[in-house]
C-alpha cells in the first residue's frame, strides 16, 4: 500500500472517529438541556404547589388546602409538559410521581396509588390520601407528639409526672416541661432540656417518618407501575439532610419523580426529590387570648398562652396591628413593644 492510500485511510478513519464523538456530545448536551428543562418544570410545580397549600380566610383563619396545593402542581407540570389537554398522556406521566408528602403542623400525608376491584370484578387505579400520620417518637417513660413547632404533646404511660393521676396527656411549650419537671425527669441530659437536642431530634425524627412511609408507598407503586406497562424498579433515593431540615418548621410539600425516559439514549431516565416549604414562619403568627376583662395577643409559642383561653383556637393574625383593631393590649412576656393592659389591682 502507498504512502498516500495509508494517508487517505487515516483521515477516514479519524474523520469518522470525529462524527461519532461529536454526535456522542450533541447528544450528551441534547441530555443535559432536557434535564434541565426538566429541573425547571418540577421547580415552578412545587412552587405553584405551596402557594396554594395554605389559604387565609375570614378573621385570618389559616386553612391548609393540600387537595387544591396539589391539583396546582399537576396542572402547573401538565402545562410545562405541554399535556394541559391531553388526558392519557397526563395519566402516563402522572405515574412517574409515585408518592408525594405534605406536612402540616401536627402531622403529615401521604398522596399515592392504589387499586381497587369494582363490581364489575375490573381492577381500578386511584389516587388517593393516607390519613394524618403523626410525628411520634418514644422512650421508656413517654410517648411524644412533635410539630412543626415548640409545641409537644406527652402521654405519661407510667404516670411520672402526676403520680396521683392515671395515665394522662399533657400539651404544652417543651421548654416549659423543664422548668415544671425538672425534678421528675431525673436526666440533665434529656433532650427536653437542651434546644439544640430538642431541634436535632424534632427534626430527624420527622424526616425519618416521612422517608419510611413514602419507602412504602414507593415498594407498592411497583406493581401499580407495571400493570401500566412501566418496567422502572421504583424505590426511594438517598435523600441529603439539606433537603429535609430547611422544610420542617413549616408546612411543606416533598415530591419523588422517577424513571421518567427522557433523552436520546436507551435507558436514560430522570429522578428526582424536590422539596417546598410554604413560607410561612411561625415566628410571624400572633394569638388572642381572653385574659380577664381584656385581651392580650402573644407571638405564637409564647410560654404565656393559655390555650383554653384562645378566643378561637385556629385563628391567627399576622401583624400586631390586626390584633390592636381586635381590642387586644399586648403580652408583656413576649411583646418588648405595645400598650399594656392597665393595673386596676394597683393601689
Amino acid at each position: 500500500m502507498k504512502l498516500y492510500h495509508i494517508t487517505i485511510s487515516f483521515a477516514l478513519i479519524a474523520f469518522t472517529l470525529i462524527i461519532i464523538s461529536d454526535i456522542r456530545t450533541n447528544n450528551l448536551n441534547t441530555v443535559i438541556d432536557n434535564k434541565k428543562e426538566i429541573d425547571g418544570f418540577i421547580d415552578v410545580a412545587i412552587d405553584d404547589a405551596v402557594t396554594r397549600l395554605i389559604e387565609v380566610g375570614e378573621n385570618n383563619k389559616i386553612h391548609i388546602n393540600k387537595e387544591k396545593a396539589i391539583e396546582s402542581f399537576f396542572a402547573s407540570l401538565y402545562s410545562s409538559f405541554g399535556i394541559l389537554s391531553d388526558r392519557e398522556k397526563q395519566q402516563e406521566l402522572a405515574l412517574y410521581f409515585p408518592v408525594i408528602a405534605v406536612t402540616v403542623e401536627d402531622g403529615y400525608y401521604l398522596y399515592y396509588y392504589d387499586e381497587y376491584n369494582g363490581a364489575d370484578d375490573n381492577t381500578y387505579t386511584v389516587r388517593r390520601w393516607s390519613e394524618k400520620l403523626p410525628y411520634y417518637y418514644e422512650d421508656e417513660y413517654f410517648l411524644y407528639g412533635f410539630t412543626l413547632s415548640d409545641t409537644i404533646t406527652l402521654l405519661d404511660k407510667y404516670c411520672k409526672l402526676d403520680s396521683s393521676a392515671s395515665q394522662k396527656v399533657y400539651q404544652m411549650n417543651y421548654k416549659d416541661v423543664g422548668e415544671k419537671y425538672a425534678n421528675v425527669i431525673n436526666s440533665s441530659n434529656h433532650f427536653l432540656f437542651d434546644n439544640e437536642k430538642f431541634e436535632t431530634l424534632r427534626k430527624t425524627t420527622i424526616a425519618s417518618l416521612i422517608e419510611n412511609s413514602m419507602a412504602y408507598y414507593i415498594s407498592h407503586h411497583n406493581k401499580i407501575a407495571s400493570n401500566h406497562g412501566i418496567t422502572y424498579n421504583f424505590n426511594l433515593p438517598p435523600i441529603s439532610n439539606n433537603q429535609w431540615m430547611p422544610y420542617l418548621d413549616d408546612c411543606s410539600i416533598f415530591v419523588v419523580f422517577q424513571g421518567y425516559p427522557y433523552g436520546n439514549e436507551a435507558g436514560d431516565v430522570y429522578n428526582r426529590f424536590a422539596s417546598a416549604g410554604a413560607k410561612i414562619s411561625k415566628d410571624t403568627l400572633f394569638f388572642i387570648e381572653q385574659v380577664d376583662w381584656y385581651l392580650l395577643y402573644h407571638k405564637s409559642g409564647c410560654p404565656e398562652i393559655n390555650e383554653k383561653n384562645i378566643r378561637f383556637y385556629n385563628e391567627s393574625y399576622f401583624t400586631i396591628e390586626e390584633c390592636v383593631k381586635e381590642g387586644a393590649y399586648a403580652c408583656p412576656k413576649c411583646s418588648a413593644l405595645g400598650v399594656y393592659a392597665p393595673d386596676y389591682t394597683a393601689h
